[in-house]
């Protein structure tokens, strides 16, 4: 079997995060998984359960016990065994107490060692999970990645992240077990524990409403605590009840405001499809039903899949909410609220977190107000004014010449356009028209040229005339 570097780098890059670096590993959710011909197939998935610490030869292990499977809901094979990290040794030991691996995770040099039960000599790789280049210039620290390999077979190998104390992965030659981490795994894992449920049939009145709010997150490297920028959030009110396509519809009112762009889009309209047995937003469907853990190895049109699902609980600005948890094999984290119909998705290391909620009339947490950027160009509004007119609001660091289109997104034509010069600081331009349509989007295209810097922005309009 030929397994390279690449499976490494695919996996151990897929970190999300916690509110410290530790809480990386604090998920109990495996998944076990074949690599031939650079295809990845996976073939079960594992639980761990911790079970009550116990001292063997003067060391304390810590005893846990697996469970294998394909779906959590039927059959598991479950063991025990006992795990430590003590004085620099990483030792598990069956259920019987015999060595299943022991390594030195703190030196770096050749040693004797044991993986699978087999004592040899074990040669040491660091595993660079870094994007940048060049790849020789890599500084191994205790959060980089160690793979250990007998040195007469490299497919037979632990993979250590020594600061987290976690061996994340683990290759007999024929399959491998890797741990999987981040805070949508830690949120599973809650669950798990605590069989959490749900159900999504909500309960709103008009004028409720819920803000998202994303932010970045990453770890400072000397403290190891996340840092946060605030990137985006978008506010959901239900305004009333409405028929599209012969079927009942939500009527929601969207605004949002980027953070880094300073732009602001304002009472966009959403509606949202409600059946008997669920509600639509946009092509997902999100049904009716009791939701709880889920943990299995799906078949789909690519071959197995991962499904895993949690129900768990978060608390941003004492504000304390549910919410379910989608993860697959693909790179993005899927959310439910069970008491307001606007799923979300997280990609990369952008959190979405629900800071403000007001439901049934009764407010909790902090909404997010929008800030003003002033060292860069930005729009600041668009409103759609009358009949035939929209306003422009536009922040320039400098003097410019401007000129604005406004383009109808299905034939591609321009029908409103004007230009004009402006000043530093706020503008405000019209842009006229007599072929406005009535709760239509158009793009708004805006292009300026000024004497140190030139550039444009796009964003859009609905008209409410």
């Amino acid at each position: 079997m030929k397994r390279t570097l690449t499976i490494f780098l695919l996996l151990l890059n897929c970190f999300a995060f916690g509110q410290s670096r530790n809480e990386l590993a604090n998920s109990k959710l495996y998944f076990r998984a074949t690599y031939f011909d650079k295809k990845n197939e996976f073939i079960g998935l594992q639980t761990r359960t911790n079970l009550t610490d116990t001292i063997i030869d003067n060391v304390k292990y810590h005893k846990f016990q697996t469970a294998d499977f394909t779906d959590y809901s039927d059959k598991q094979d479950k063991k025990t065994f006992y795990e430590t990290f003590t004085n620099g040794i990483y030792c598990l030991l069956d259920n019987s107490k015999k060595i299943v691996h022991k390594i030195n995770y703190q030196t770096n040099n050749e040693q004797t060692g044991t993986i699978f039960g087999r004592q040899t000599q074990i040669l040491l790789e660091f595993i660079d999970t870094r994007s940048s280049y060049p790849r020789d210039s890599l500084v191994p620290t205790e959060k980089t990645p160690k793979k250990y390999y007998p040195t007469d077979n490299s497919e037979i190998y632990l993979v250590i992240i020594p600061d987290l104390q976690s061996l994340v992965v683990s290759s007999n030659g024929q399959f491998y077990t890797k741990q999987l981490m981040g805070d949508n795994y830690n949120d599973i894992t809650k669950g798990l524990q605590n069989n959490f449920t749900a159900s999504t049939k909500f309960d709103i009145q008009k004028g409720d409403e819920v803000q998202l709010f994303y932010r970045r997150k990453w770890y400072d490297d000397t403290t190891n605590l996340a840092e946060y920028e605030d990137k985006q959030f978008k506010n959901f009110k239900y305004v009333g009840d409405t028929v599209a396509n012969n079927t009942k519809a939500l009527k929601f009112e969207v605004e949002s405001y980027n953070y880094l762009s300073g732009n602001y889009d304002s009472h966009e309209e959403l509606l949202i499809a409600v059946t008997d047995s669920g509600y639509y937003v946009g092509y997902q469907f999100v049904p009716f039903q009791d939701y709880k853990t889920e943990l299995k190895i799906i078949e789909t049109e690519n071959g197995k899949d991962l499904f895993l699902q949690g129900v768990t609980f978060d608390t941003i600005n004492g504000n304390t909410y549910q919410k379910i948890v989608q993860a697959k094999s693909d790179p993005y984290r899927y959310y439910i609220l069970p008491f307001f119909p606007m799923p979300f998705v997280e990609f990369g290391n952008v959190q979405g977190i629900i800071t403000y909620t007001k439901i049934k009339g009764i407010e909790k947490g902090k909404k997010r107000e929008r800030t003003y950027i002033t060292n860069e160009n930005n729009i600041r509004d668009i409103i759609s004014k009358t009949k035939n007119e929209v306003e422009v609001i536009i922040y320039f660091v400098d003097k410019a010449e401007v000129e604005i289109e406004i383009q109808d997104y299905d034939t591609e034509k321009t029908i409103g356009t004007t230009k004009a010069k402006a000043k530093k600081g706020l503008n405000s331009f019209v842009v006229r028209s007599d072929n406005f349509e009535k709760d239509k989007q158009y793009r708004v295209q805006i292009s300026y040229k000024g004497k140190n810097n030139s550039g444009s922005f796009s964003n859009s309009v609905t008209t409410k005339y």
